[in-house]
């Protein structure tokens, strides 16, 4: 009689994106941390990104303390001359606005706070232990100066240490808000440009084009964490004088249809492709200032996070449509 052996399980390959949303990222991350699962790729922008590395390696609890220990000042540089951009409740400080007109800046402040907290947290050997496990970490921004102006995504296992903690920052670095970031990049036919960076999240609510990135297609199931309540309307802010909150609001009623448009489109071409796709959304409105950070507060989005994660009115549902084979 002819041995018979018993197949073995395929092993499903699976990718995290997580997009931006500043402080709400506490929220992502709590559902992150609970849904706990293994992943082959994670794709972050902006606080995506900042959280892209302790997703990879599993690491809740030093993820949890980042999203729940932070303050404003670690992210925005202060000094007695120089106010934050936003008060407590939100507002634009308008102490901030002064001060830029007085210097000539261009951006409400500088984020050099934000390096150091990046480099407190993510570590060198958090840095061998991704590429040693073959897991690709690719977070996206800009090059304002690029016209037509597109998200350039940069992947850990191609970038040294310090060059990858630069694009993590440049990745959470929001326009007007924050300075760019000048940094050298060479493009794939080798020429070197001194771009001037920021915020990926600009013109893409986050990475999700098969066109633009491949290596979605190797997944079976990818998890998308975005950091806003499932779409009904277009969203209302509170009514403001403020010109960066009005601008805000300007910018989310033109942008909201498109990036919609844009979301279900590079949905439905993944599901034809053979990707399962999970969607995971806020809950809730959580605040009018995604820019403000509150240690009290982030804490209880973590914990909101973590304890609705499996709640089914958070999250949509995409089966693959199609088969495929890989090799």
């Amino acid at each position: 009689m002819a041995k018979t052996t018993k197949k073995s399980k395929k092993q499903i390959k699976r990718g995290a994106i997580i997009s931006g949303g500043g402080a709400y990222g506490a929220y992502g991350a709590g559902t992150l941390a609970a849904l706990n699962q293994d992943y082959d790729l994670v794709i972050g922008i902006s606080t995506g990104a900042l959280m892209s590395s302790f997703v990879a390696l599993k690491e809740w609890d030093l993820l949890k303390e980042a999203y729940t220990s932070v303050t404003d000042s670690d992210i925005f540089d202060k000094k007695w001359y120089k106010p934050l951009p936003f008060k407590k409740d939100g507002t634009l400080n308008k102490l901030s606005v002064l001060y830029a007109l007085i210097t000539g800046s261009n951006t409400l402040a500088t984020s050099n706070s934000l390096r150091k907290l990046i480099d407190k947290f993510l570590t060198k050997e958090h840095y061998d232990r991704i590429r040693e496990r073959n897991i690709s970490v690719i977070v996206g921004c800009q090059n304002i100066n690029e016209k037509p102006s597109k998200v350039h995504h940069f992947n850990i296992l191609n970038c040294e240490f310090e060059d990858f903690k630069d694009w993590i920052w440049a990745s959470a670095n929001a326009p007007l808000v924050t300075s760019l970031i000048e940094k050298e990049w060479i493009d794939k036919d080798g020429n070197k440009f001194i771009g001037e960076w920021t915020d990926g999240g600009l013109t893409e609510l986050l990475s999700l084009s098969p066109y633009d990135l491949d290596v979605l297609l190797e997944c079976d199931v990818i998890d998308v964490i975005i950091h806003r309540e499932i779409p009904k309307y277009i969203p209302q802010r509170s009514r403001t004088k403020d010109i960066i909150h009005n601008l805000e609001r300007s910018i989310d009623a033109m942008r909201y249809d498109i990036e919609l448009s844009e979301l279900l489109k590079n949905i439905q071409n993944l599901q034809s492709k053979g990707v399962s796709l999970n969607v995971y959304w806020l809950g809730r409105k959580l605040a009018n200032n995604s820019l403000v950070f509150d240690k009290k507060i982030m804490t209880q989005w973590w914990e909101e996070g973590f304890s609705t994660a499996f709640d089914e009115n958070r999250v949509i549902k995409f089966n693959a449509r199609n088969k495929r084979n890989k090799a």
